[in-house]
C-alpha cells in the first residue's frame, strides 16, 4: 500500500463522521418533503445508517449490546424512557401544534391502517440502528456535551418544525440534546449500548402511541 493510498484512506475516513451528521438531515427531508413518503424517510435514514456504519467499519459488537448490569437496573433504564410519552401526552393541549400535522400525516402514508406496522418498526428496529450510530460509530466517552448531541437533537426538528412553535421546537432540540448526553453517559458508564436501546425503545413507542392515539382521534379541518 502506497502513501497515496493511505493518505486516500485517511482522508475518507476523516470525513465519513461528517458525512455521518450530515445524511440524517438529508435523508429525512427527501423522505418527507420531496418523496412525501414516512417510510421513505425512515427507510433512507437507515440505509443510510447501514452504509455508513459499514464504509467506516465501525459496526459494535453484539457483546456491546449485553450488559454485566442487574436485571432491575436495565429495566429502570428502559422504563424510564416512557418519561417522554407521558410528557407529550400531558404537554399536548399547551403546545399548540399545527392542526396541519393530522393532514400531513396521512399525506406521508400514515393512515390509521399503517399506524400499527410504522410504530412496530420504529419501536424494534429504529433504536437499536440509532445507538449503533450516534452513540456506538459518532460516540464519544465526554463527559461535557459535544457537537454531536446537538446533531442528533437537531435532525428530528426538520419532522417537527412546520407544525411547532419555535418556543417549542427550542425547548424539543434542548430535552434531545440532553438525552443524547444522556445517553451516551449511560453507555459510557455501563460500557454497553443495552441500555440505552432500551431508554431509546421505550422513548420512541411512548411517543408515537401518543402521537397516534392523537392523530386518529383529531378530525382533518
Amino acid at each position: 500500500m502506497n502513501v497515496l493510498t493511505v493518505k486516500h484512506q485517511s482522508r475518507f475516513q476523516r470525513v465519513l463522521p461528517l458525512a455521518g451528521l450530515a445524511m440524517p438531515y438529508i435523508t429525512v427531508w427527501l423522505g418527507l418533503y420531496v418523496f412525501g413518503n414516512a417510510w421513505a424517510a425512515i427507510l433512507g435514514y437507515h440505509i443510510g445508517i447501514v452504509l455508513l456504519v459499514t464504509l467506516a467499519g465501525a459496526w459494535p459488537p453484539f457483546s456491546e449490546f449485553r450488559t454485566t448490569a442487574p436485571v432491575w437496573k436495565v429495566l429502570i433504564f428502559g422504563l424510564t424512557g416512557c418519561a417522554a410519552g407521558i410528557s407529550v401526552y400531558f404537554l399536548w393541549p399547551f403546545i399548540h401544534v399545527s392542526p396541519q400535522l393530522t393532514g400531513a400525516l396521512l399525506d406521508w402514508g400514515l393512515t390509521p391502517r399503517v399506524w400499527p406496522l410504522f410504530i412496530a418498526y420504529s419501536t424494534f428496529i429504529n433504536p437499536w440502528l440509532e445507538e449503533a450510530y450516534w452513540r456506538g460509530w459518532l460516540g464519544n466517552t465526554a463527559q461535557r456535551p459535544i457537537l454531536h448531541d446537538a446533531f442528533f437533537a437537531g435532525f428530528h426538528l426538520v419532522i417537527l418544525a412546520p407544525f411547532f412553535p419555535a418556543i417549542w421546537l427550542a425547548i424539543a432540540f434542548l430535552i434531545l440534546a440532553s438525552a443524547g448526553w444522556m445517553w451516551r453517559q449511560v453507555t459510557r458508564a455501563e460500557k454497553s449500548l443495552l441500555d440505552s436501546s432500551l431508554f431509546h425503545m421505550a422513548a420512541d413507542v411512548s411517543i408515537l402511541l401518543v402521537v397516534w392515539a392523537t392523530v386518529v382521534s383529531t378530525p382533518l379541518p
